[in-house]
């Protein structure tokens, strides 16, 4: 069960969103009066694909995946802490088009939009941050829905564990913190097509696998498969 708390203080909180201090300490006190926290048991759904978006959702702490639902899910990303959970309802449709459910534990920091966008009109510099990062969100999806429709399974696994390694671990060893399942569907394809290229690519000394540990031991190799696609 999500357990809801009111903000103590914005300004001094060490989960900030980076660009925050581009307000003034008064509008940043006034989001805090318009903000609720939520904190989120891992599995729990944070927000549901076709539900009206009345909240811009900042992610204080944990990892979400944003994913679309169908007969077969398709996870389009990672959330990490310290980013705000996609901003595309802020401006333009009032609609969830995705879903997004957590990783692990995790802190929400629900802001009223009408409000952020209040602030947004009276802040210039403000407003080129929030939509500069609408707009690279927006570009990464076009890559993954470009990457999706013109790789093979390997390659778009490649992408995945490179994806895994640079953006969201920040490392070439990491415990996967997925099942194999949300593997598969950030990769856009079955389990089954998942676990034997995870095979594959063990037995060819690319990766080190050990339950759910991996290590990549040829990033040159796993890049190539990615860029050949």
């Amino acid at each position: 069960m999500a357990k809801i708390s009111k903000p103590q203080s914005c300004l001094q909180c060490p989960y900030k969103w980076k660009y925050l201090n581009l307000l003034k300490d008064k509008d940043i006190e006034s989001i805090q009066n318009n903000c609720t926290i939520i904190n989120f048991k891992k599995g729990e759904n944070i927000c549901k694909q076709g539900t009206d978006a009345t909240h811009a959702l900042y992610l204080a702490k944990g990892t979400v995946k944003l994913y679309i639902e169908g007969k077969k899910n398709l996870i389009l990303k990672l959330i990490k802490a310290g980013e705000y959970i996609d901003l595309q309802t802020l401006f333009g449709d009032k609609t969830y088009k995705y879903s997004v459910a957590a990783m692990n534990d995790t802190m929400v920091c629900m802001i009223n939009s009408d409000h952020l966008r209040g602030l947004a009109k009276k802040n210039p510099a403000y407003l080129f941050d929030l939509t500069k990062t609408i707009s690279d969100s927006g570009n990464y999806f076009y890559k993954k829905i470009n990457d999706i429709s013109r790789k093979q399974l390997r390659g778009r696994l490649a992408d995945t564990l490179i994806y895994l390694a640079e953006e969201i671990y920040n490392t070439q060893e990491f415990d996967l913190g997925m099942t194999r399942k949300e593997l598969a569907e950030l990769s856009s394809m079955s389990m089954e097509n998942a676990v034997r290229i995870l095979s594959e690519f063990k037995a060819d000394g690319v990766l080190e696998i050990k339950g759910k540990r991996i290590k990549i031991l040829k990033y040159d190799i796993l890049k190539k498969f990615s860029d050949l696609g």
